[in-house]
């Protein structure tokens, strides 16, 4: 009789795992670039709809460092972060960024050293200020409304990095690319996982109805065989 001949079982197990690790990364990639879209956009779309003020998202301002008057706590081309808080609340020793109008018309951020508290003549707070690696404090007292807020985390040199995301060609290149990439990588992936348990269905169909002729055959051939006679007893 010719032996059977049986198919060698493909990796489903290995596909699945691989299916799984890739969608796991998938999510992972999902969960760091949605929250770096959405803040930059954010910020992008408030820099444009109020050019004299500076953006924050939910209170809180990245700034990019671009003097070192605070060094060594501080450095150029870091990136710190500040978030809005009761200004009544801060102290001597608190390192806060501030606006003050600059020569076009718009506001810059400086991020000092409150060395003093004072009282105006009309009793409103001020703030005397000074950069850790500057000689003499701030020329100006800062007021309540210019404060921007605390300083409170800073990214050693990360502001070259987000100084060039933050324009056309560095939204590009680190946001808009690798996300065009993800979603045409996880449409194939989609569509290969799909066209893999077709396959394995397709496969599957075609083995049950192998079987299913068989056992017609075999039904067949037990119908048509001759039954056994017994002898007559006595």
């Amino acid at each position: 009789m010719p032996k059977n001949s049986t198919k060698p079982e493909k990796p489903t197990g290995a596909r699945k795992v691989l299916h799984i690790v890739a969608t796991v990364i998938g999510a992972i990639i999902c969960i760091l670039l949605i929250p770096i879209i959405t803040v930059n956009l954010t910020l992008v779309v408030k820099s444009y709809q109020n050019p004299d003020e500076v953006p924050t998202f939910a209170g809180y301002a990245p700034l990019i460092v671009k003097s070192g008057s605070m060094s060594p706590a501080i450095e150029v081309d870091d990136l710190i972060f500040t978030k809005t808080v009761d200004t009544s609340t801060l102290k001597v020793g608190d390192v806060i960024g501030y606006t003050v109008k600059n020569s076009s018309g718009g506001v810059t951020v400086i991020t000092h050293k409150i060395i003093a508290i004072e009282e105006s003549g009309t009793g409103e707070t001020l703030y005397r200020t000074k950069g850790d690696a500057n000689n003499t404090q701030d020329e100006s007292p800062v007021y309540p409304n210019q404060v921007l807020g605390l300083y409170f985390y800073r990214i050693a040199g990360a502001g070259v990095i987000a100084d060039f995301m933050s324009k056309p060609l560095g939204m590009v290149l680190f946001v808009a690319i690798p996300l065009v990439l993800f979603l045409m990588y996880d449409v194939i992936r989609r569509m290969l996982f799909n066209k893999q348990e077709k396959a394995k269905q397709a496969q599957l169909a075609q083995e049950l109805e192998m079987l299913r002729k068989a056992h017609e055959a075999s039904a067949a051939q037990s119908e048509n065989a001759p039954v056994a006679s017994t002898p007559p007893q006595e």
